[in-house]
């Protein structure tokens, strides 16, 4: 059975060392230590292959006790690859605080048992987040899930939790972000301020639009606009092909409701984009089970060239 040295980072042990040598005071100095073992986590992250890039630390006081990153070991979310690496060298973990650079799991949709549960299983009595999940099947339900299991939890500091954005942004990008002339997305519309850039591909510049969606019911949503003359309803339209000339429909509201199975059109300069409402978990307050999205597709229509 490995040792539990054969974890702990001898570097970082001595960062820590040094902090809690100095003359800061406590609270400083915990400030730092606590800082080094997020930037550690972040650091994991990056070894990450693919665009899931997650990253996670486990120490016991000042103590690096083990690391893991996402796909380490294939399959495994990073925090289960820590958690195992301390089982498999007998490490208790009770009381121990864990630093992962993006919310740990808890979709109760899945067979896979949530790594929110393996956390609080093992005893883990604090936990770093760098980032909440902007999945809508699991954004925030892992910190409820911890809050509810009596962890406590911290937030990365705020140039720290930017880090950690920037390293998931490939991945986290696909709920806030969507390219494509004609394609589709799923996105919790209660984040992110409720909106979704859609684009024609990823270059850097391309057309886009933002299109911006609130609460409104069970079976419908609103299309928000923010001035007259950017949102409409096409009106009993079922087909994307049934729109002729989107700049026929009445663009006079700020706002439009489209309900389940309708569509809205976004215009701006560059043309419009037509969103079809596929689904809706609506909010608690509309009898939503906690998962809030927004299920739709697109297609996107170029303006005229004037110019020829």
């Amino acid at each position: 059975m490995p040792s539990a040295g054969r974890f702990i980072d001898r570097s970082l042990l001595l960062v820590c060392k040094d902090v809690l040598m100095g003359t800061d005071s406590n609270d400083e100095s915990k400030a730092k230590v606590e800082r080094a073992f997020a930037q550690r986590a972040i650091d994991e992250a990056r070894k990450s292959p693919g665009n899931a890039r997650v990253g996670a630390v486990i120490a016991l006081g000042d103590k690096q006790i083990t690391t893991g990153y996402k796909d380490e070991a294939p399959g495994l979310h990073a925090e289960q690859v820590a958690l195992q690496k301390a089982d498999a060298a007998g490490i208790s973990l009770t009381g121990a605080s864990l630093y992962t650079t993006l919310e740990p799991c808890a979709n109760s949709r899945t067979s896979r048992v949530a790594c929110a549960q393996l956390v609080a299983d093992a005893g883990i009595a604090v936990v770093h987040i760098g980032e909440y999940d902007p999945n809508p099947q699991v954004n925030r339900l892992g910190w409820r899930h911890l809050r509810d299991r009596g962890v406590r939890l911290r937030d990365f500091p705020a140039d720290l939790r930017t880090k950690a954005r920037q390293v998931s942004e490939d991945f986290t990008q696909v709920f806030t972000k969507g390219t494509g002339m004609s394609a589709g997305a799923k996105f919790d519309f209660t984040t992110n301020g409720g909106r979704f850039t859609i684009s024609v591909d990823a270059t850097a510049g391309t057309h886009s639009w933002e299109t911006s969606w609130s609460n409104c019911g069970a079976n419908a949503i609103y299309l928000n606009g923010g001035r007259p003359g950017v949102v409409a309803l096409a009106r009993y339209a079922e087909k994307f092909d049934e729109i002729d000339d989107p700049d026929a429909l009445d663009y006079g509201h700020h706002s439009s409701k489209i309900e389940v199975g309708s569509i809205g059109v976004m215009r701006n300069e560059y043309g419009h984009v037509l969103c079809k409402v596929i689904a809706i978990e609506p909010t608690v307050d509309y009898g939503g089970s906690g998962h809030v999205s927004v299920t739709v597709r697109w297609e996107i229509r170029l303006a005229e060239d004037p110019t020829g």
